[in-house]
Formats: structure tokens, sequence, C-alpha cells
């Protein structure tokens, strides 16, 4: 298992370079302290991160919106795992650019019941180093070419999306991170249970 666990650390790190340099991204590495930011509840409320997963540790999903197919996809495959997170003694929630208004729309795309939360103003996608501005051409490709206003969906016009990445958090600090600029590639959920079994 730990073998494992190793492999899974090294892929994940170099897939943050391997891919095109648009992507020029540092995220949080293992052993760091999670950043003291605020995020958005449905509710369009305050929270602090850290308070939020004080109690006992967490899978934390950065993803891109719900008007993302390979994202609602994800967080439905990892809500099928959710009751065996939480017998291993793990939290699990999700954090988007879509402001908070758009919340209720992740989960019912994905049909998931994992709590998400609003990061529109990027306090969180940036502290975690997850931070990807798309260029004007980019951002007009997707408004009128897929009919995808990201400004509707943030309620922002900073144009910027979170990099999809999963870590995984233990008394504020980071055992695992998983961050691959591919957004049609994520972490599967079997081989997340598999890495929560060894740590």
């Amino acid at each position: 298992m730990k073998s494992i666990f190793v492999v899974l650390i090294l892929l994940s790190h170099q897939t943050i370079y391997s891919q095109d340099q648009m992507f020029e991204i540092c995220p949080l590495k293992v052993g760091e302290g999670i950043p003291n930011v605020t995020i958005m509840d449905k509710n369009n409320q305050e929270i602090l991160l850290a308070e939020l997963i004080s109690e006992k540790p967490a899978v934390l999903i950065f993803y891109r919106g719900a008007w993302c197919g390979y994202c609602t996809k994800h967080l439905s495959e990892l809500n099928a795992i959710k009751e065996e997170l939480d017998s291993l003694g793990y939290s699990m929630l999700g954090i988007t650019v879509d402001q908070a208004s758009k919340l209720k729309e992740s989960n019912e795309r994905s049909e998931s019941e994992i709590q998400v939360y609003s990061d529109s103003k990027l306090e969180a996608i940036k502290a975690f180093g997850l931070d990807w501005q798309l260029d004007e051409q980019l951002f007009r490709k997707y408004k009128e070419n897929y009919k995808l206003d990201l400004e509707e969906w943030s309620g922002q016009n900073h144009h910027s999306l979170a990099v999809p990445a999963l870590f995984i958090v233990r008394n504020g600090i980071i055992q695992f991170q998983y961050v691959n600029p591919n957004y049609r590639k994520r972490l599967k959920p079997t081989t997340l249970i598999a890495l929560l079994k060894t740590l």
C-alpha cells in the first residue's frame, strides 16, 4: 500500500509540469499547513475553511464548476464512496469558483450529497496554488462557441478557474495532494479509498 502512496505522490507532481506552460501553477505540497481562508456556503454565508474541517480529517475537492461534466461526474463517483469515507473518519467537501447561488446545481447535476462551497473571489483557490486564468481569446471561445459565460457562473470578471485537485488534510496539514491540469483525468475513488487506508 505504501508503494502506491509514493507512486501517487510522484505522479501528482509530475503531471503539473508535463502540461502546457499555460498551467504554471504551484500547488501546496504534502506537509504544508492549509491557509486561513474564507469560503461561502450555499446561503452565501462566510465560513473559515480551517474551522469547517477542524473536527476530523477531510478530503478537499477543488473543481471547475457545475457546468463541467467531468467535474460533476467525479463528484458523483466520489459520492458513491461517501459512506466508506465516513466510516474511515473522513469528511469530504468540494470547492469551486461558482458563486453561491450556483452551488445547488453541483449537487443536482452530480446527484451528490457532498457539501460544496463557493470560492468565487479565489481566496482559497489562489492560496492553494490552483488559480488558472483564461486569456481573453479562450474566454471568448467558451462564451461564443460553447455558450458558457464564466462571469455569469462566478459572478466575477476575473476569468479564472481552479485546476482540478484533491487534497487529504489531517490536523490542518496536507497529507496527500493530487493536482492535474488535464481536467479529464481525476483521482479514482477506489484509489482514494486505498490511499486513505494507508494514512
